[in-house]
């Protein structure tokens, strides 16, 4: 008689903590605040226009949102019973237990509290037990007292296991979702810290030939949980990308974009965007903000660009060229490429053509701009025209490298 009502509970625990916790309309809106970031990209892709901008937000909203909600409750049903060893999932059922624990003594503390009271006033015949009436209100108020703060207590728990709940099933599902960067950004830098530590300046060369794999097996061991992890995100994003792709394309098709603007939102939307493959090149996470900080400068001063001086124009142009150069020194340090050549900028561009990541017309679009900063850094107080298109074209070719960037050191790894 008393397992049968505690299977019953744990059968049907999954779907009981998915409603209480409200994880469906949490998703539903963490979608609804970042759907330009998700989905059209609004601030990148310039061939839409505000109206289809407009329309394909309605359209997500109606239809693809709500087929994306309805995969949830499934996807965290089937994982709860089959759940695969992973810290994520550990910690999501270190917090399912938390809210079950605590909502069911809750649920008996605030019983307690309510017979306490019923008690002073009547004894509680049962059939097979009869409960005393509590005559003394001092020995009452003790107990009541007691109860409610358990009552307390246990609802506190419950509302706290609920918020971690809401943000831990998400992650653990492959399913679209916004993701709060920071702990990606402390994983990937962890594993890069592990790579670029100077052993061979502590131990020496000899030693470590000597004791390799003693070594080795050191390496393998810290970098398996990171390097684990960061691949699950990744082929949970990718699985979730695909599924909502063939939810996505047919709502472009009916409201008629262009093939050439499907192409780009669906580019976006299955690679990284500019800053997530720069991270991936740099070897610190300032060395980033100052990327984003030129970048952002520079398009704000694109969108005002007959507005503003030709100073203006020339410090956009500088601060351009000094985050590329920056960013095209951490690439060769990815490539090992020889330290004489870090110095020239000439030299850094012939050594990403020789690597097949610059064509003629991204070439091209580089010198334009490294002649101009030339002239304004040698050649105090000269005026350069500078024109919105040479920049545009800078930056549409620096994305271009980055991306085959990845793609290059994706290879890489397939190869290996």
């Amino acid at each position: 008689m008393l397992i049968a009502p505690a299977l019953f509970f744990y059968m049907i625990s999954p779907m009981m903590i998915y409603f209480v916790s409200g994880a469906g309309s949490y998703y539903r809106n963490n979608l609804r605040e970042n759907i330009d970031s998700l989905f059209i990209f609004s601030g990148d892709e310039e061939g839409l226009s505000d109206a289809q901008k407009e329309k394909i937000r309605d359209e997500i909203n109606k239809k693809l949102i709500p087929q994306l909600e309805d995969e949830v409750k499934g996807l965290y049903i089937d994982s709860f019973v089959n759940r695969s060893k992973s810290n994520k999932y550990n910690l999501l059922s270190s917090f399912e237990t938390l809210f079950l624990f605590s909502i069911i003594w809750s649920m008996f503390s605030l019983a307690d509290f309510v017979g306490v009271i019923i008690l002073h006033f009547t004894p509680i015949a049962l059939d097979f037990i009869v409960i005393d009436q509590i005559v003394n209100p001092v020995n009452v108020i003790i107990f009541a007292i007691i109860f409610a703060l358990l009552t307390i207590l246990s609802d506190s728990l419950a509302f706290y296991s609920l918020g971690r709940l809401r943000k831990l099933m998400l992650e653990t599902l492959p399913i679209v979702i916004h993701i709060d960067e920071e702990e990606e950004i402390k994983r990937n830098n962890y594993i890069r810290a592990l790579s670029q530590f100077p052993i061979e300046s502590l131990v020496g060369d000899n030693f470590l030939r000597k004791h390799s794999r003693r070594i080795d097996y050191i390496y393998q061991d810290e970098l398996t949980a990171p390097l684990s992890e960061a691949l699950r995100v990744y082929a949970q994003n990718q699985v979730a990308k695909q599924q909502a792709w063939r939810i996505y394309k047919p709502i472009l098709d009916g409201l008629a974009v262009s093939e050439k603007q499907t192409a780009a939102i669906k580019n976006r939307f299955f690679d990284s965007p500019f800053y997530d493959i720069a991270r991936g090149v740099f070897s610190y996470e300032h060395e980033l903000q100052s990327l984003k900080t030129d970048i952002e400068y520079v398009k704000n001063r694109l969108n005002l660009w007959k507005k503003i001086s030709e100073e203006e124009r020339a410090t956009a142009l500088v601060f351009l060229f000094r985050s590329t150069e920056q960013l095209f020194k951490s690439i060769l340090d990815r490539f090992e490429a020889p330290i004489d050549i870090y110095s020239n900028f000439s030299s850094i561009l012939q050594f990403l053509i020789d690597k097949k990541l610059i064509d003629e017309k991204e070439e091209e679009a580089f010198n334009t701009i490294r002649k101009k900063r030339n002239t304004l850094v040698h050649q105090s107080g000269r005026i350069v025209s500078i024109k919105k298109e040479e920049i545009e074209a800078f930056l549409e070719s620096l994305e271009n490298v980055l991306l085959k960037v990845e793609d290059h050191f994706k290879k890489e790894i397939i190869k290996n």
